[in-house]
C-alpha cells in the first residue's frame, strides 16, 4: 500500500460513526482495508466515501440498530465493508446511492428513477417480483421528513427509517440547528452578563465620582468658613486699634494709664 493509499484509508476510516469504531476490532481487517481500496478504485476521492459511510449508516438503518433497544449490530466489520462498498443496483459509474455525485447531491440518477418507476408500475399491475435467491429482503425506500434550504421535500432514504423520519443529512442539519441555538442562547447570556458587569462598574464609577465632589464642597465650605472667621477676627481688631487711638487722642493721661498696664505683667492669683 502506498503512502496516498494508507493517507485514504486513514481518512476514511476516520468517517466510522462512534457507536461501529467501538465494536470493530484494534487492528485493521484485511476485509474492510481492500474494501476501502476497491471503493477508491471506483472513482471516489477518500472525502466521497468518507461522505458515503455517514449517509448510508443513517439510509441503511444501521444508526437505529446500533441506539440503546436496537436490535444491535450483529458483524461490525461487515457493516463497515456495507458502508463503503460501491453500489452495485445502478450500472451508471457516477450514481451515489440514486444520486448523481457529479451534478449534485440532490440530482436523482435517472436510471434509477425508471427503475423504481418500473416497481411501482408493477406493484400497481400485481407483477410479483421474480426471487432474489439467498440475498433475502432488499432495503426498502422511504420518504424523509425534512426539506431542504429552498423548502423542497428532501430525498428519500434507504433501509429502515429512523424514528425521527429524518435521512442523515437532514438529522445532522437539525443536530447543527440545535446547537447553534444553543450556542447563540450561552451568547446572549454572555452579552447580557458584561452589559450587567458594565453597568454595576458604571454606577460605581458614579458613587465614587459623588462622594469625591461631596469631599470637595465639604473641603471648599470648611475653607469659606475659616475664612469668613479670620475676617472677622480682623475687623475686630481693627475696630480696638481704632478705639485705641480715640481714646489716646481724647484722653492723654488714659492711654499712658493703659500702655503702662500693657507693660506689665499680670499678678499672680
Amino acid at each position: 500500500m502506498s503512502a496516498e493509499q494508507a493517507s485514504a484509508v486513514a481518512t476514511v476510516e476516520a468517517s466510522w460513526p462512534a457507536a461501529l469504531a467501538a465494536l470493530l476490532p484494534k487492528f485493521r481487517p484485511e476485509e474492510i482495508t481492500r474494501a476501502v481500496l476497491a471503493a477508491l478504485d471506483g472513482g471516489r476521492t477518500a472525502e466521497q466515501v468518507a461522505e458515503r459511510v455517514r449517509r448510508r449508516w443513517w439510509e441503511h438503518g444501521y444508526a437505529m440498530d446500533a441506539a440503546e433497544g436496537g436490535k444491535g449490530i450483529g458483524s461490525a466489520v461487515g457493516v463497515a465493508v456495507g458502508l463503503v462498498r460501491p453500489s452495485t443496483d445502478c450500472p451508471d459509474p457516477m450514481c451515489e446511492d440514486g444520486a448523481r455525485i457529479h451534478i449534485g447531491p440532490r440530482d436523482v440518477c435517472p436510471k434509477c428513477e425508471e427503475r423504481r418507476a418500473a416497481r411501482r408500475a408493477d406493484r400497481r399491475q400485481g407483477v410479483v417480483p421474480g426471487p432474489r435467491g439467498n440475498a433475502g429482503a432488499g432495503p426498502v425506500w422511504w420518504h424523509c421528513a425534512g426539506v431542504d434550504a429552498g423548502g423542497r421535500e428532501c430525498a428519500s432514504g434507504k433501509g429502515t427509517r429512523p424514528a425521527d423520519g429524518l435521512c442523515w443529512a437532514c438529522h445532522d442539519q437539525a443536530e447543527a440547528a440545535t446547537i447553534e441555538l444553543a450556542t447563540a442562547s450561552l451568547r446572549a447570556q454572555a452579552d447580557a452578563d458584561t452589559e450587567a458587569q458594565r453597568l454595576r462598574e458604571t454606577i460605581r464609577w458614579e458613587r465614587m465620582l459623588e462622594d469625591a465632589y461631596e469631599e470637595h464642597g465639604e473641603r471648599e465650605q470648611s475653607h469659606a468658613e475659616r475664612a469668613e472667621r479670620d475676617r472677622r477676627r480682623a475687623e475686630q481688631a481693627e475696630e480696638t486699634r481704632l478705639l485705641r487711638e480715640q481714646l489716646a487722642r481724647e484722653h492723654p493721661e488714659l492711654a499712658a494709664y493703659a500702655q503702662q498696664s500693657q507693660d506689665q505683667p499680670a499678678a499672680p492669683f
